[in-house]
């Protein structure tokens, strides 16, 4: 009864949970009871739920956020609702002026310009999803966008063993969820490690719709138990646009306008527009990452990149301990910079055994985001330091891991330093029963998206008019008409292509079709993946949806 009281007030299940279990409720819920109060007893509840929702709100941690056990799994259920929104909207009332306004349900004041977003449940970054390996996830996506676009969620990092159909890309396994209906996503949560979820449609993630995703394990099979005290910081960046993707997109795509971001975002917060009262400059606040002194922290970074965004992370005077890379477990690896690449996840180990004070965690953009940087604080309890750092950077006794286009060195280490503690399956180290060769890069074509080969050819427009494609081996994807897992049969042969069947393609030829690779059920496939290098100097991460590939080689 008292359960069902809460979801008719159709309110978030885990929050009334979250405070139903506390000692009070029970005991005043009991009391009410054995008077014979029961129409009272609901009405406190409901007032409860109400005041935990819509004061506490989002912060109330989920019952499947826990101590993991071994053998002990549950149902995690959700509840995402997407949807248009704006930063600094109504919710946010005197946001920046007021600080703490900044910090009200719904409120998204991001870096503090205001523009259209679109969002999961009114946040930014979405409601984070933290459970327990095998835990059942269960979220029940709400397609609420005003202008009729469909959407789709992405579990990105989740293995998706036995359902395929819940990995959430349109037209390859599934039909994009249509405005104004429910899809419900349910799958097993693996494997373990540092993940996040993201539209797959359109621009809904560069805009806003993405979120933190871990997957713990319990302590018995985690091979870092011990190496921290706590598990509790996740830094999800990403570069932050002024303006909606779409309209970035067509000023780009269509005339000669760039598609580069104006700043960066840490968890949704970062400084960046200027607001002024009483002669005094105010800005939207940062993130704050709070420590205890003589405590070890796991931080859990994630790159949200919308463009060739990669960024180096540094902590003043302080070693990151790399732990974990795309949720695969590696032996500990201390450097004081990492850079990272879109959609690429690290998790690091903090020692806070400096002195108690505040300082600087710095993100610096590379490539196309070179202009770009923020900053949020990691500040330790009980310290008597200002909410700004006076800390800076040590630029000599750096150890950089990951480089953008750097020599290695003794202070600067590629990523192949890191070594995994579980081994590589044994059939991988042998010879593969079939090699596919994918070679990428911007073309020189007359796409007829972009360049009517009549009217306004590619070669014939200036240089700031060219719209260069990205192919794989000379090859612009077309997305099929029907979801590829579930309906092949309804897909038009002609539409479909294979460029590893020995079929050439001309490169100054445009072809977009369903690119496809045939592959054997059970079989070793090499991909040996190049940058023909011609056009930008650019680089792109390769991610493998439902597989965890081994790299056997690197060359440049």
């Amino acid at each position: 009864m008292l359960f069902s009281s809460c979801t008719t007030a159709l309110l978030p299940l885990h929050f009334c949970l979250f405070c139903l279990l506390k000692e009070y409720c029970d005991l005043i819920f009991s009391a009410l009871l054995s008077f014979g109060m029961v129409e009272k007893a609901v009405k406190i509840v409901l007032v409860i739920c109400v005041f935990w929702t819509v004061v506490i709100g989002e912060d109330a941690p989920h019952p499947c956020d826990r101590v993991c056990q071994s053998e002990s799994t549950r149902v995690c259920e959700y509840n995402f609702t997407v949807e248009w929104y704006s930063t600094l909207s109504k919710a946010c009332f005197e946001c920046p002026f007021v600080e703490s306004d900044c910090s009200r349900p719904q409120c998204v004041a991001a870096d503090g310009h205001p523009r259209a977003i679109t969002v999961v449940n009114r946040m930014l970054p979405g409601p984070s999803i933290t459970v327990c390996e095998s835990d059942r996830v269960v979220v029940r996506v709400h397609n609420r966008l005003d202008n009729g676009e469909a959407t789709t969620i992405h579990w990105h990092g989740m293995s998706q063993r036995g359902t395929p159909w819940m990995d959430g890309v349109p037209m390859l396994t599934q039909c994009p969820i249509p405005p104004q209906t429910t899809f419900v996503y349910n799958f097993t949560a693996t494997p373990a490690g540092t993940h996040w979820w993201h539209a797959h449609v359109g621009f809904h993630r560069s805009d806003g719709v993405f979120g933190s995703f871990v997957v713990r394990k319990p302590d018995a099979s985690n091979p870092h138990f011990g190496a921290y005290d706590d598990d509790e910081h996740t830094i999800l960046v990403g570069d932050w646009l002024h303006q909606t993707t779409m309209e970035k997109y067509i000023q780009h795509h269509h005339s000669n306008g760039n598609n580069k971001g104006e700043g960066m975002l840490i968890n949704g917060k970062g400084e960046y527009t200027k607001y002024q009262r009483n002669n005094e400059t105010i800005y939207t606040p940062m993130m704050k990452y709070s420590v205890t002194h003589g405590k070890r922290y796991r931080f859990r970074v994630i790159n949200n990149a919308a463009v060739f965004c990669p960024f180096e992370l540094t902590v003043d005077y302080h070693i990151l301990t790399i732990i974990a890379t795309d949720g695969v477990d590696v032996t500990a690896y201390n450097v004081t910079s990492l850079v990272t690449h879109g959609g690429e996840r690290y998790d690091f180990v903090l020692n806070a055994n400096q002195e108690a004070a505040s300082y600087w965690i710095r993100i610096q953009g590379l490539a196309d985001c070179m202009n770009s940087s923020q900053r949020a604080v990691l500040w330790y309890r009980n310290s008597t330091s200002g909410a700004r750092p006076a800390s800076t950077p040590d630029t000599i006794n750096q150890t950089k891991i990951n480089p953008l286009n750097e020599k290695e060195t003794s202070n600067v280490k590629y990523v192949t330093n890191l070594s995994t503690i579980k081994n590589v399956e044994t059939r991988l180290t042998q010879k593969p029963d079939v090699v596919h060769f994918i070679g990428f890069d911007f073309k020189l074509v007359n796409n007829p998206s972009y360049h009517d080969s009549i009217l306004y050819p590619i070669k014939s427009v200036s240089r700031d008019h060219h719209l260069y494609s990205p192919q794989l081996n000379n090859v612009t994807y077309l997305s099929p008409h029907s979801p590829i897992l579930s309906q092949y049969d309804d897909i038009d042969e002609s539409t479909i292509c294979n460029t590893f069947t020995g079929v050439n393609v001309p490169k100054t030829e445009f072809r977009a079709c369903t690119h496809i690779a045939d592959v054997q059920l059970g079989s070793v496939v090499e991909l040996v993946v190049f940058d023909e290098g011609r056009t930008f100097n650019a680089g792109h991460p390769m991610h493998l949806h439902g597989y965890h590939f081994a790299v056997v080689a690197m060359n440049k």
